[in-house]
């Protein structure tokens, strides 16, 4: 996979209202891969755009199959914002509806400061790859790949893949939908599908765990 460059300064990013009353949806077993509708508004997800958009995209690419990494074309930004990733975990209500998630190794604490914005435009896509485990230090590590859909658009599906190549799942871009996934040793290959009208943005980052 290729090296996220990031971006020169970081934004001042919207601010979020509190949410309340979300529901996680489980969309494999044992809270594996788990998706949330409503963690933004649509208007706030607009307002991400928007402050995106002026910031600037840089363009990101890979060296491809034959040196190990996936097919990747798509625009980023990317930078390290504490205080936005703990308003995150709190106003969107991440805290209360997966803040009790946990296994054997830790329970989750709140989410990765480096924060990710993509934008796929037509044609656009990431190929099939994983996503690996970070250590944070203090014993944290990341255990969950979080997206936070920005806007909806034609194609740009989250597709995953189980054993022989088979499809189990995809998930269709929408505004302000939460989709977490597992990722480390046991992540499942997926792919972002090539975008077909419109343009897809998402929000990335990681769910932190601490040990018990």
């Amino acid at each position: 996979m290729g090296r996220e460059r990031p971006s020169q300064g970081a934004p001042k990013w919207p601010r979020v209202s509190p949410k309340a009353g979300l529901r996680a949806e489980s969309l494999l077993k044992d809270d594996f891969m788990i998706q949330i509708p409503g963690v933004l508004t649509r208007q706030e997800a607009e307002k991400f755009v928007a402050a995106a958009e002026a910031v600037g995209f840089q363009h990101s690419t890979s060296r491809g199959a034959a040196y190990g990494e996936a097919f990747r074309d798509n625009d980023r930004i990317q930078f390290q914002d504490p205080a936005l990733a703990d308003h995150l975990w709190q106003a969107t209500g991440l805290a209360q509806v997966v803040g009790d998630l946990q296994d054997e190794e830790g329970v989750a604490v709140g989410l990765n400061p480096n924060i990710r914005i993509y934008r796929y435009r037509p044609g656009q896509r990431f190929g099939r790859h994983v996503d690996d485990s970070n250590e944070l230090g203090g014993g944290r590590f990341t255990q969950y790949t979080l997206l936070i859909y920005l806007s909806s658009c034609g194609g740009g599906e989250t597709v995953f893949y189980g054993s022989r190549n088979r499809r189990l799942l995809s998930v269709a871009p929408a505004p302000g939908l939460a989709l977490l996934h597992k990722h480390g040793d046991c992540c499942l290959e997926h792919e972002a599908a090539a975008v077909t009208a419109g343009c897809k943005y998402v929000l990335r980052s990681d769910v932190v765990f601490q040990p018990h």
